[in-house]
């Protein structure tokens, strides 16, 4: 079967709701046994309708990756044997020695876990011939376009004004609405000391662009290693019930009103019971609901999961549209669009209807940032203590 054959299965479910989604799907795609020489038979014309899939690292990056990869290991046997060493000769100067020689093999080691998780990240979101086929599949008995990346997100604008947003495994349904399911690679900041976060979302295209507002979920896996700080505590919003010890609920000063008006009990309610361990975001006229893992997976319970997080957002999406921000004057509605149009017309809506303040939310300090830098600082003044101790002895 070519990747140019695959038709919707007969019976397949469709997603026609307000979103284009349903929570059901035909997930049988995704774990059904096949036979090799139907993968393989289907990966020869899918590659050649996307090479990219094909494609790993040049031999060249593969060479200059291994190498420094094999001096970092190298460099950190010779450091185990220097202490061992340094520890055997019992010399005056034993304790300076060795926190030198910790504190360099300390930012070896640091390196050499960054690259290799870099990496593996980066080889392992490619996907494999037989992923590929299944995701196909899926997506063909249940009338989705399959994309498998990667591909620039530019399309996603307020996500790729951030940094390089690079998609793989994107997956579409056939709706009025432009939706979206992908895994995602961001780098973000300085030349030369750009940081990567890997992760999956749902992003919902809506007819009008709404307050920024950041619904961030309490006990999930930490996000400390995003570019995307947590928005300034000074903009947390206290809501009623049990729904603070789910999410915390992050908006614009002066739009707590709004916030209101768009996260009544009802969907509270709904968040508290069906979204799990998802991030919610909006900003500008896209809806994102985030995961630091992958979201176009093999597994069907990660898909129920998602479905049940989409369904509990996506009946209020027509109230949501119906906000307007009355500090200025709106200009005429205009329909969302689909990812395709996003990209010709990334204002769908139009610019200016919500008002500066509320366009986006005060961030925090980076926490992320501190993650890395802190052991970085610790490593370095072992050194520095080091060599004050070294020169005192001497």
């Amino acid at each position: 079967m070519g990747a140019d054959s695959l038709r919707p299965a007969k019976g397949a479910l469709r997603m026609q709701t307000t979103t284009g989604l349903e929570q059901s799907l035909n997930t049988d795609a995704l774990t059904r046994r096949v036979r090799r020489r139907d993968v393989k038979r289907f990966f020869r014309a899918f590659s050649s309708e996307h090479p990219a899939v094909g494609s790993r690292l040049e031999p060249a990056q593969r060479f200059a990756w291994g190498v420094v990869v094999v001096i970092i290991v190298i460099g950190l046997f010779a450091m185990a044997f220097g202490v061992t060493r340094e520890i055997a000769q019992g010399a005056p100067d034993m304790v300076s020695q060795l926190i030198g020689m910790c504190a360099v093999g300390g930012l070896m080691l640091v390196a050499a876990i960054v690259i290799v998780w870099v990496l593996v990240r980066v080889t392992v979101r490619r996907g494999t011939p037989k992923r590929h086929y299944r995701l196909a599949h899926f997506a063909a008995d249940n009338g989705l376009s399959y994309e498998p990346g990667p591909t620039e997100g530019d399309h996603v604008t307020p996500w790729a004004d951030r940094g390089q947003l690079t998609l793989s495994r994107v997956i579409r349904p056939s709706s009025e609405r432009a939706v979206e399911f992908a895994n995602y690679r961001l780098r973000y900041g300085p030349a030369g000391s750009q940081d990567t976060q890997f992760g999956g979302y749902c992003a919902v295209r809506l007819a009008t662009p709404l307050p920024h507002i950041v619904v961030l979920a309490q006990g999930g896996a930490p996000r400390a290693l995003t570019g995307l700080a947590v928005p300034a505590s000074a903009q947390r919003l206290s809501l009623e019930g049990d729904f603070d010890e789910h999410f915390s609920l992050y908006c614009p000063e002066g739009y707590e009103r709004d916030a209101l008006y768009l996260f009544t009990p009802d969907v509270m309610a709904r968040l508290i019971d069906d979204v799990h361990g998802f991030d919610i975001e909006i900003i500008d006229d896209w809806l994102f609901l985030v995961n630091n893992t992958e979201v176009v997976t093999l597994d069907p319970a990660d898909w129920v999961g998602l479905m049940d997080a989409v369904a509990a957002l996506g009946a209020k999406l027509e109230r949501w549209e119906r906000w307007r921000d009355d500090r200025i004057d709106q200009p005429e509605r205009v329909p969302a669009s689909s990812p395709q149009q996003s990209a010709l017309w990334p204002a769908a809506a139009g610019a200016g209807v919500v008002a500066k303040p509320g366009q986006r939310l005060r961030r925090g300090k980076l926490r992320g940032f501190l993650i890395w830098f802190l052991p970085m600082a610790v490593l370095l003044a072992a050194g520095i203590i080091s060599q004050a101790l070294q020169a005192q002895g001497g």
